[in-house]
């Protein structure tokens, strides 16, 4: 197996032992067999900073034996989502300046690789909340910017890239709706994508459902503009009232 099949192998049963407990201790050292197996595979160290993140850059946990590292882990569980989601939620709150500062450092590895690590992981570890698929949705919604924009720069074409990103993006923000039928940000994340893509008939289908579940400023608006786009200045004019308003009241 490789690398990425024994992590992914590992994070699977690891979710299943936290889901019992712990308690299982032929399961335990499957899950101990299999982190020991990934990480002597791992011979190029391409997965050092997701070691890094599980055992919270902790000099003394560094320390631990495997065993004790799986039972950190376990007993740190929900601490280790939480630590996953903020660390990608930072990511998307600047994930331009990141990849500029690490473009500059001259980074050996692409700056997003461990970006979608990370996304992969934490989907492993919450696969049932809908939040997860929407903070993964939009780390590949982010990345189709990155591709259009680059595109737009060089004159080059990154038509399989671009749609292995759309695909992705879908798909998770539609697992978050499957989860939750009111999932604003899972409809958001859609209306979205959509735009980026110029399929503006869906984009307003989206936007209309994500304020179904919540009637937000920042959907108004960007509803208006969608209508602005589509040249029909009335529903533009009329949602752009509407934000106003909103904006004016609060």
């Amino acid at each position: 197996m490789s690398v990425e099949e024994l992590l992914s192998k590992f994070f699977m049963m690891l979710n299943e032992v936290a889901s019992r407990g712990g308690h299982d201790e032929g399961l335990v050292k499957e899950v101990l067999s299999t982190f020991k197996e990934a990480m002597e595979s791992d011979s190029e160290g391409r997965y050092s900073i997701l070691n890094l993140l599980l055992i919270n850059l902790d000099n003394d946990l560094l320390r631990l034996k495997p065993e004790e590292v799986i039972d950190y882990l376990l007993k740190s569980y929900d601490g280790l989502v939480r630590c996953f989601k903020k660390v990608l939620k930072l990511w998307l709150e600047n994930y331009r300046t990141i990849i500029e500062y690490l473009d500059s450092v001259g980074v050996v590895e692409h700056p997003l690789t461990n970006v979608f690590i990370l996304s992969e992981v934490l989907g492993l570890l919450d696969p049932l909340n809908p939040e997860t698929y929407v903070i993964r949705g939009n780390i590949y919604l982010n990345y189709l910017k990155i591709l259009k924009e680059y595109e737009g720069r060089s004159g080059l074409l990154l038509k399989e890239q671009s749609e292995r990103a759309f695909k992705n993006a879908y798909s998770l923000f539609m697992r978050a709706i499957s989860l939750d039928v009111n999932s604003y940000e899972g409809y958001l994340g859609l209306a979205r994508l959509y735009v980026l893509v110029g399929d503006l008939e869906n984009a307003v289908k989206n936007y209309e459902n994500a304020l179904r579940c919540r009637r937000t400023p920042e959907v108004l608006k960007e509803l208006a503009d969608v209508y602005k786009l589509k040249g029909d200045a009335d529903l533009a004019s009329k949602y752009l009232r509407e934000y106003e308003d909103v904006i004016n009241k609060s």
